[in-house]
């Protein structure tokens, strides 16, 4: 694929993202359990994060999503940074927003009839997704970067922050010296 195809892929993605972001305020770019929060409550159906077991392993996955009926879950490693975290989730939601997610059948189908005892989380870390190369994962991944920055953008434009328009400022002089400047 040629670099202008990537960049018009990036951008068509980068443009669903945003669509899907409408409305949504942060004040934080690390705070995905409150952009999932508001999500949940844009789309009208729960959106639930769980912490995967540690079952280690290079191949082991980072994060999964399984939608249901009526709700959705993205489970995610949680021995892991903040910021990889974020990253985790981020790709995740990036699954949902672009209507990657319905979940594995075959999991779903196996979650279905999971002893009690069994955690869902433990078969998912069994089964979840560990590979980028499918066209999916890719967008996906670019979405998740995507994401990462239109995070950013909402936490710093003052949109949700409850910070006055000068302290705004003086935060983005202060931490984010390249980034062009409020008038």
């Amino acid at each position: 694929m040629s670099n202008r195809r990537y960049a018009r892929r990036e951008a068509r993605l980068r443009q669903q993202c945003e669509d899907q972001l409408q409305g949504i305020e942060i004040s934080d770019p690390c705070a995905v359990d409150e952009v999932c929060r508001q999500l949940a409550i844009k789309r009208g159906r729960p959106l639930h994060l769980h912490e995967l077991p540690e079952v280690g392993g290079a191949n082991s996955p980072c994060g999964i999503v399984i939608s249901f009926e009526s709700e959705d879950h993205i489970f995610h490693v949680g021995a892991t940074s903040e910021r990889h975290r974020a990253q985790i989730v981020r790709h995740e939601l990036a699954h949902l927003l672009l209507g990657h997610a319905g979940g594995d059948d075959a999991v779903k189908s196996l979650l279905a009839v999971l002893p009690d005892e069994i955690h869902p989380s433990a078969v998912i870390a069994a089964l979840g997704r560990t590979s980028y190369d499918s066209e999916t994962e890719y967008d996906a991944e670019v979405a998740a970067s995507c994401l990462g920055e239109l995070f950013d953008d909402l936490a710093h434009s003052g949109r949700g922050s409850g910070r006055p328009g000068a302290t705004s400022r003086l935060d983005d002089a202060l931490v984010h010296p390249r980034r062009n400047r409020r008038s």
